[in-house]
């Protein structure tokens, strides 16, 4: 039995803290017609609930037209859950996107009810992280606060800390990527991570070790409290996402229904 959240959260058909993680696939494409494509994809790979990385999007700089793809995407998945992430360059990002355009997609996407989360960086501080969870928390909308690092792995105790600042800042869920240089970086996180659910038994989590050394950690994560990992759709937003085929098989033995 793997230690779940006290208090998972619901969106459409999915739940985010319950007996089995939540397989993820991000889209990734640029243009419209790559997104609609990956969109189109989705059915025969059958995740319980997708990203869309706008910071790929072309048209990422234009609130309107962004918005607009974002609600077709909406329309083609239905009841599939959607997490909606415009990743910090300075962590990852595919290319630097303006603060304004951010926030007005953000809203947009908030205010007409077309996702179910936003992810936004611990970076950003207390101010606007809690601006942005008054207004997605009064439409249904939860808030992912995330820290990445694609070079390195720190300590146990930072990676700690970083996960508690996230909680302390209003994360309705809280999130780590890192980058292992050895076997006991991926260690490390496992630790942290489920020395956050002992300590914040509510809050649903997301943890995994990226590239080659960390491939693991995205399939045993969740015994020790991480709530959802990723998974390679079309392309990968990530080093180490494996196949979602994959990953099923492996959730099947790892979390027996």
């Amino acid at each position: 039995m793997r230690p779940v959240p006290n208090k998972p959260i619901e969106a459409h058909k999915s739940v985010l803290g319950g007996a089995v993680p939540l397989i993820c696939v991000p889209l990734v494409g640029k243009s419209r017609e790559d997104v609609l494509a990956e969109t189109r994809d989705l059915a025969n790979l059958a995740p319980d609930i997708i990203e869309l990385r706008i910071d790929a999007w072309d048209c990422v700089e234009n609130a309107a037209e962004a918005t607009g793809l974002i609600s077709e995407v909406r329309d083609e998945v239905r009841d599939l859950p959607m997490i909606l992430t415009c990743r910090g360059h300075w962590e990852g990002g595919v290319k630097e996107v303006s603060e304004p355009m951010k926030s007005a997609v953000y809203e947009a996407a908030i205010d007409k009810g077309l996702v179910d989360f936003v992810d936004k960086e611990l970076s950003y501080g207390p101010a606007v992280l809690s601006r942005l969870k008054k207004r997605a928390n009064a439409k249904g909308v939860s808030l992912i606060v995330s820290y990445h690092d694609f070079k390195r792995t720190p300590s146990k105790e930072f990676i700690y800390s970083q996960l508690t600042q996230q909680i302390r800042y209003g994360a309705d869920v809280a999130k780590v990527a890192l980058m292992p240089q050895k076997e006991e970086d991926v260690l490390a996180l496992l630790s942290a991570t489920l020395a956050i659910r002992r300590d914040f038994p509510d809050v649903p989590l997301i943890a995994m070790s990226m590239g080659a050394l960390g491939t693991h950690s995205r399939v045993v994560g969740g015994l020790y409290g991480s709530d959802l990992t990723f998974a390679v759709g079309s392309a990968a937003s990530a080093p180490g996402q494996i196949p979602v085929a994959r990953m099923r098989s492996a959730f099947d033995l790892m979390y027996p229904r």
